[in-house]
């Protein structure tokens, strides 16, 4: 069964640099585990199939890994342009994000339950999804449908005993990965080894994260009704686990 606990980094008042030690922290981790490469699969499948020329991100917190999965479709001959939005932009690190080749940051909040006309193009969720209520969810994919754009989501948390359980193991790689994320700030450090806060609040977030993860079966109910989208749901094998994944498109 699902289970929306509640994740720090969403409650209003949760320190903002904490926040983005965070985000920070999941980016590195992603950036280490190469998933721009099973992700840059999915999103140029989807690209494809859409036939748009625009990549607009959603809920892309400190930049999360769409600007690598750029990189690499643009390695492949697949460039397209990209622009990371977020409902409480993080600027310092959403503009490091956009140094890269064709990507760019709408600076004002979205929400992605009403995208802005002005921001057409293939909607992405990645590892975020999890975070909406179900209402609110459903809300973000009734909105694509509404305005015609394709829209593909993607998990990399997954809720399985094996995973749950795994999640005794994040403290330590946050130890271990934190002094290698880039840039670093001083109270990061602080909080990861002499008042250990980061640790525990991702260990809590992330195991969250897990119980929050929508099954194949459970997208497949977000769906029901909305009948003027071609929806495809799968999972995708990467390293021991899976990734999630929704897309849906205007029928032809």
């Amino acid at each position: 069964m699902r289970l929306h606990w509640f994740e720090l980094a969403d409650l209003d008042g949760y320190p903002r640099t904490l926040a983005e030690a965070g985000h920070a922290y999941l980016r590195r981790l992603e950036e280490l585990a190469k998933v721009d490469v099973p992700l840059a699969k999915r999103v140029g499948h989807a690209l494809e199939e859409s036939g748009v020329e625009r990549w607009v991100d959603l809920a892309s917190g400190a930049g999360g890994p769409a600007p690598s999965v750029r990189a690499r479709l643009a390695s492949e001959g697949r460039a397209v342009p990209l622009t990371l939005t977020d409902r409480s932009p993080d600027p310092e690190a959403l503009a490091a994000a956009a140094e890269a080749d064709g990507v760019d940051v709408h600076s004002e909040p979205v929400d992605a339950t009403t995208v802005p006309e002005s921001l057409p193009g293939l909607r992405t969720i990645f590892n975020a999804l999890h975070h909406f209520p179900d209402a609110s969810a459903r809300a973000v994919l009734e909105d694509a449908v509404a305005k015609k754009q394709p829209i593909l989501t993607a998990e990399l948390s997954e809720r399985t005993l094996p995973n749950v359980l795994s999640s005794i193991l994040i403290p330590i790689f946050v130890l271990l990965i934190m002094p290698t994320v880039r840039p670093l700030r001083l109270s990061w450090i602080v909080f990861t080894y002499l008042i250990p806060i980061l640790p525990l609040a991702i260990w809590w977030d992330g195991l969250v994260s897990h119980l929050r993860t929508h099954s194949p079966k459970e997208l497949r109910a977000l769906t029901e009704g909305l009948d003027d989208y071609e929806w495809t749901i799968g999972q995708d094998r990467f390293g021991p686990g899976k990734i999630t994944w929704l897309f849906g498109r205007p029928r032809a």
